[in-house]
């Protein structure tokens, strides 16, 4: 998968996708890559070196730079960028309705720069931009969601400050023609994950002997997610991004990536359970959380007819990520925001 890219920008590469995206391009490219990084915003000054190997330490520059509050200029770098992945973006939920006004200021800033350092650039590169599939909000699975098929009907300041991020990126493919591509994601799950996040918290919880709080809706429906493995995510990124021209239509292409299989919250505490062999303890109860989304929905299909696919069932791939985990249990240790202003 040899791109003729020379230097890329790769935005979030301390967060957890954006780490496995890293680890994507050093392997799969010949560019140099170059991260801009704070570990103020979910990223860890230590998760790259825990996802990426070592020997390929020359492939990539970190340089210190907070998206959301300074310009990114062309002083920074020595040559022209030739593509940009943007992975950057505050993303937890629980966060976004505790502390809505800086949590949408940092990830609509943070698109505003990415994209005025792209408008301003003398050879535009090219954008492809990762969102995720709660800005549709809740779906049910007999829905079709194609790209550009359903509205954006986000039910929280997280999922809201991503769907700005879309409609940003549309307004300036429209308004500057910049060369971009848009892609919605399911959960993604892997090694090195935030512990804030469901699957690391499960594994600590159940190591822990501590109560996992399993959210159901009024109804008592226990939510469900279509899981993915991030690895998956970075190939279809590193696909997309070796595609000729973004810029050939009305709206920028866009693409889903969308897991499988429909797993239970309460069904992944099961499995990881029974990799632990350990019983856990769960409270079912309905989520205390306003705008709590069941389940969401994405088609996969433009993606499949491009030649991905999920190499990994998610069943299987959460046995590897507890022994990843289990074989790394410092990393169940770090807590992330003790980074910040690292």
């Amino acid at each position: 998968m040899k791109t003729n890219y020379h230097s890329i920008l790769l935005t979030g590469a301390s967060g957890f996708a954006g780490s496995h995206m890293l680890k994507c391009l050093v392997q799969n490219t010949d560019a140099h890559i170059y991260c801009p990084v704070t570990y103020n915003h979910g990223g860890h000054k230590d998760r790259i070196d825990f996802v990426v190997p070592a020997k390929f330490k020359n492939r990539y520059t970190l340089f210190h730079h907070d998206l959301a509050l300074e310009e990114l200029t062309y002083k920074i770098f020595n040559t022209e960028i030739d593509l940009v992945i943007n992975f950057a973006s505050e993303s937890h939920v629980d966060r976004s309705i505790n502390a809505p006004s800086k949590f949408i200021s940092n990830n609509t800033n943070l698109m505003v720069n990415i994209l005025e350092f792209v408008r301003r650039a003398k050879t535009q590169p090219k954008i492809v931009h990762i969102s995720t599939d709660e800005v549709y909000g809740e779906l049910d699975s007999n829905i079709d969601n194609t790209e550009y098929s359903r509205p954006l009907l986000p039910s929280n300041p997280y999922s809201a400050s991503k769907s700005a991020q879309e409609s940003l990126a549309i307004a300036y493919y429209k308004t500057y023609n910049i060369d971009i591509s848009i892609i919605n994601s399911t959960n993604m799950l892997g090694e090195g994950q935030n512990q804030e996040k469901y699957i690391p918290k499960a594994i600590q919880y159940i190591l822990s002997n501590k109560v996992i709080n399993i959210d159901t809706n009024l109804d008592g429906k226990i939510g469900s997610r279509k899981y993915i493995y991030v690895g998956d995510v970075a190939n279809a990124v590193l696909l997309i991004s070796k595609l000729t021209n973004f810029t050939n239509h009305n709206l920028p292409e866009k693409y889903h990536i969308a897991g499988s299989k429909d797993i239970s919250n309460l069904e992944v505490i099961e499995i990881i359970s029974d990799i632990l062999k350990i019983a856990p303890k769960t409270m079912i109860s309905p989520s205390p959380r306003n705008g709590y989304d069941l389940r969401y929905e994405l088609s996969s299909d433009k993606l499949f007819r491009l030649g991905w696919k999920e190499e990994t069932q998610i069943t299987n791939k959460l046995k590897e990520i507890v022994n990843w985990t289990l074989n790394n249990p410092e990393w169940l240790k770090i807590d992330y925001k003790s980074s910040r202003g690292a």
